[in-house]
């Protein structure tokens, strides 16, 4: 896998273009004076590659510059990326442009369009390089979130900033930041190889085998497990269906496969419709009629009373009317000639009473009440006879609907009761068939027992790849082989130390030298031993990546390493990137000699490892030799010439 620049475009508001061009799998060096943009390669190619701040210098940058890119060759094809520069006073911005091919040349400004963002660019970057599905998982007594590598991560490989590079406290670029620490000791197992590249999917291997595991040795019991709690389990199981009525009570469940024969013929069990006779009327239904026949019977019942009364006061009429009339039938004796005599025919005397005739009358007007009465009484009768009838229906009527009622509340309460043990059954039928699920048959001859051997083998082989103790093991062989690399390039560049052990201290993130005793890179003296571990760590660990083929953007962006050779930082800055500068300075201005033997050593490892490496160096300093002469990328910048064009600061 290698990841390298091809350039970095610069775009122009108004569409005119910058192109910075670097060699592939060579030393890039870029030497000029103070103030001439040199610092900003590393924050430009940063924020090309998908970061959302925007660290690169103000002024003239946000104020002419539109679009920031980098040609990149990754593998066998070419990949643009481009980002706009934020709006207004904005400090961050995720859009992008990406675009992919075998063989590109920049895009105008007018083809420049946001068509990704710095999450989408970060995937596709990771992916083309190569990172596999991985996850670095804290330990049990960590409370921090999984973490998975993607090219952001390599980014603490890649760049060393002017106030980086010489560090005494802090090894890799961000280092000094909040989490950074942690997300570095994180990712380095997986992008050095010491995690499978295939570890996520060994892990859900692992759990799917381990699953399967549980559920084989589970059919394993079941497969004996006579007097067995599982056995115990289904006996239970069937004295509730005979509780429920599901199974009968003189069932015989002796032995394992007789109580599995009724438990599976239990779940076979059907709920049924409760019985409702044909016709049935609702409770409400009866009740409705139930009141209209009361309200029939209370309205013949009172007409039956009226007419019972109405009976009784005729009777007293006719019984009274025939009391007058026998009185007034002695009037019959009295002769008709002496009827209209004001004598009384019987003593003589002179009538103060009414007369006979009148008496006669009465008589005769009672006697016809009394045949009316006695026409009348049939007809009454047979109208007292009717509403006794209809009375009676009505009463039969509602003692039928009375009896309909109470055996339509009888019904619904059986039904609600017969529902009430079917949902009981069907409780019981549930935890028949899910324990029937969970517990398989299995014959006693079967080859489970070999399934279970090899499931456990495959487990155990897969744990020892994933382990923890595993990747600690593995980790171990290579920090010690890049240490050996270490002890190597500290010899060249002739560092304090040189002869003693170098090594990489990821749990410190410093470089130790193994003397007397452990000397951690804090504690050693003078910038240039800070310089060289910085070197020898980053260059050990882009040897190791190169020829491991780890996922890892395959450069390295240095910016102004020199400096700690000169005791003068004013000497230093003075350098205008010619190689006359280095002549003008005084005997006591600079270790010429150390900072040829720094380019020399960053040459010669690229060579080695040509072309799958790349290193871009900024600097104020030229040397005068001819391999570091064909590593200047563009004549020094002094006289106008620096990243952004002269002509562009005019406007």
């Amino acid at each position: 896998m290698t990841m390298q620049i091809r350039s970095i475009i610069l775009y122009h508001k108004d569409g005119r273009t910058r192109v910075l061009p670097f060699r592939l799998g060579k030393l890039n060096v870029i030497t000029g004076q103070s103030r001439t943009g040199k610092s900003a390669i590393i924050d430009i190619v940063d924020y090309c590659l998908g970061r959302s701040t925007f660290n690169i210098f103000e002024g003239v940058n946000r104020d002419i510059i539109g679009w920031y890119a980098v040609m990149l060759r990754v593998n066998e094809s070419d990949v643009f990326c481009a980002k706009p520069a934020p709006r207004g006073n904005a400090a961050t911005q995720s859009g992008a442009f990406f675009k992919i091919g075998s063989v590109l040349e920049p895009p105008g400004f007018q083809e420049l369009e946001v068509n990704t963002n710095d999450e989408g660019l970060t995937r596709q970057l990771s992916a083309m390089l190569g990172v596999s599905p991985n996850l670095s998982t804290p330990g049990e007594n960590h409370t921090r979130s999984p973490l998975e590598a993607t090219i952001a991560h390599t980014k603490y490989y890649l760049f060393q900033e002017q106030g980086e590079i010489a560090n005494r406290a802090f090894l890799f670029h961000r280092q000094g930041e909040q989490f950074m620490p942690q997300a570095i000791k994180d990712t380095l197992p997986y992008l050095l190889g010491a995690v499978p590249e295939d570890r996520l999917a060994l892990m859900q291997e692992e759990r799917n085998l381990r699953r399967q595991l549980k559920l084989f040795e589970r059919r394993e019991r079941e497969a004996s497990f006579v007097g067995s709690s599982e056995l115990s389990q289904s006996l239970q199981l069937i004295d509730e269906a005979k509780v429920v009525g599901l199974l009968p009570s003189d069932l015989d469940a002796s032995s394992p496969s007789k109580a599995r024969q009724h438990l599976e013929s239990a779940q076979h069990w059907t709920p049924s419709t409760p019985d409702f006779p044909p016709g049935e009327k609702s409770q409400l239904e009866l009740n409705m009629e139930l009141d209209r026949a009361r309200l029939e019977y209370n309205e013949l019942y009172d007409a039956l009373v009226q007419a019972r009364h109405f009976q009784l006061e005729g009777e007293g009429f006719a019984e009274a009317v025939g009391e007058q009339a026998e009185r007034l039938k002695a009037i019959g004796i009295i002769p008709h000639s002496a009827n209209r005599s004001s004598t009384c025919p019987l003593c003589g005397s002179d009538q103060l009473s009414p007369s006979a005739e009148e008496l006669r009358t009465s008589l005769d007007g009672l006697q016809r009440d009394l045949e009316n009465i006695e026409e009348q009484r049939p007809r009454l009768l047979g109208k007292l006879t009717n509403l006794e009838e209809r009375v009676g229906q009505a009463r039969q009527k509602v003692q039928t609907l009375q009896r309909q009622l109470r055996l339509a509340v009888g019904s619904e309460d059986d039904a609600l009761a017969q529902r009430d043990v079917q949902a009981q059954i069907a409780r019981t039928v549930g935890r028949i068939s899910l324990y029937l699920e969970s517990v398989q048959e299995v014959a006693p001859d079967s080859s489970l027992r070999n399934e279970i051997a090899a499931l456990r083998a495959r487990i155990e082989a897969i744990s020892e790849q994933v382990d923890e103790d595993s990747v600690e093991a593995a980790m171990a062989s290579l920090l010690n082989r890049i240490g050996r690399t270490m002890t190597k390039l500290a010899d060249r560049l002739e560092l304090e130390f040189r002869g003693c052990p170098y090594r990489l201290d990821v749990t410190g993130l410093t470089v130790i030298a193994d003397a007397d005793k452990p000397i951690p890179m804090h504690r050693m003296g003078s910038g240039e031993n800070w310089l060289g571990c910085h070197l020898i760590a980053l260059l050990a660990l882009h040897k190791h990546f190169v020829e491991n083929k780890r996922p890892v953007p395959s450069f390295m962006i240095i910016d102004q390493p020199s400096q700690v050779y000169f005791p003068s930082t004013a000497a230093y800055k003075q350098l205008d990137g010619t190689k006359e500068g280095l002549g003008n300075l005084q005997p006591n201005d600079a270790d010429i000699s150390a900072v040829g033997r720094m380019f020399k050593t960053l040459y010669d490892l690229v060579d080695e490892l040509s072309p799958r490496f790349q290193i871009i160096v900024t600097e104020h300093a030229n040397l005068p030799e001819s391999w570091y002469q064909e590593s200047l990328v563009e004549p020094p910048w002094r006289d106008g010439r620096a990243l952004i064009p002269k002509e562009w600061l005019k406007q």
